[in-house]
């Protein structure tokens, strides 16, 4: 997925509107460091395209202010804590904005159902409360 995104972002329509980073499990420690130091601090780099696990600790993207997944993950910890690298002290917008891409009719539906149950369980042992994340199908 990220090298479709990434064939995307270097074709003539994006590739003059905005600048990215790309930080996956082959980026090294010092790159990583480099590559979200740049998209904290130029301007012109608004988009990130990260993967969940290689990104989902050791870094701060407070420069954010939308945050989509194309990947999901089958543990709703993973994906939370991915979320959280754009919601930290510092933050730059006034809120974040988080999308998931479910590839409908895909094994996305069957992660996506089992993140959701999951949530629920967690909320209810931990809060005593259901949770979820909001789901909205690009059909309605």
């Amino acid at each position: 997925v990220l090298d479709a995104l990434e064939g995307a972002m270097e074709s003539e329509k994006y590739k003059a509107l905005t600048k990215y980073i790309r930080i996956d499990g082959s980026t090294s420690s010092a790159t990583r460091h480099e590559r979200v130091e740049v998209f904290q601090t130029k301007a012109a780099t608004r988009v990130a395209l990260l993967s969940t696990l290689a990104c989902g600790t050791g870094i701060t993207l407070t420069a954010a202010s939308t945050v989509v997944f194309a990947e999901l993950m089958w543990v709703p910890a993973v994906l939370a804590q991915a979320e959280d690298r754009a919601h930290r002290i510092g933050q730059a917008a006034t809120s974040v904005n988080v999308y998931y891409l479910v590839a409908a009719g895909s094994m996305d539906d069957v992660m996506w159902e089992s993140v959701q149950k999951k949530l629920g369980v967690v909320s209810a042992t931990v809060e005593g409360q259901r949770g979820h994340m909001e789901y909205e199908s690009a059909d309605a």
